[in-house]
């Protein structure tokens, strides 16, 4: 009953069934979804807010679904960035979790273009920002080739980034091809960047 309520969007029969403390607030649909997982992927965050608030902490945030996505994957990649902010408040999540693409929230949010969930991720002090996915990419390769410039000078200015590291992969071309004119000037990347280009 619960998940078909969630599915719904039925804020007042949500609220009732919570009130059952023997209700299995964890439990999965066929595609191993949970009630948190289907709020998150419609954006349903009044529900979102309701199952967290209401759980007596049994709640599991962590949960991997469809394709191996956590609650805080699918809100990264949908855009949900109220979601994001709620989930990133909790102490257990973990905003690292790679699905099954190998992709963490980050990478995907990256692919996106959606500036203040990345931003949101970048202010946690856990953030794996180096974490390579889908063809070894990392997030920062991600948002390079699709051109998300404001998204890229974020990544820039962080001081876990190891520019160096990625600059040993053939993508760091690719990133110097879309955004030389509008990233690559400060002096700091001058050395790394040389060997790609020649117009250092």
């Amino acid at each position: 009953m619960l998940l078909e309520a969630v599915e719904k969007n039925d804020i007042e029969a949500v609220k009732s069934i919570l009130k059952d403390k023997k209700i299995n607030i964890n439990i999965q649909n066929d595609y191993g979804n949970t009630a948190l997982n289907i709020a998150s992927k419609n954006g349903y965050i009044d529900i979102v807010k309701l199952l967290l608030e209401n759980s007596n902490n049994t709640i599991n945030v962590n949960i991997r679904g469809e394709y191996g996505n956590t609650a805080l994957l699918i809100a990264s990649f949908r855009g949900y960035t109220d979601i994001v902010k709620l989930l990133l408040q909790l102490k257990e999540i973990d905003i690292n979790t790679i699905n099954n693409s190998d992709n963490t929230a980050l990478i995907l949010a990256s692919m996106k273009g959606y500036l203040e969930i990345v931003r949101l991720f970048l202010e946690q002090k856990n953030i794996g920002i180096n974490i390579r996915g889908r063809y070894g990419n990392t997030a920062l390769i991600f948002a390079s080739m699709e051109g998300y410039t404001d998204i890229v000078k974020l990544f820039l200015k962080h001081r876990k980034i190891k520019l160096y590291d990625i600059l040993r992969y053939t993508q760091i071309k690719e990133i110097l091809r879309r955004n030389i004119n509008n990233i690559y000037k400060p002096r700091k990347y001058k050395k790394e960047v040389k060997y790609y280009d020649k117009r250092f």
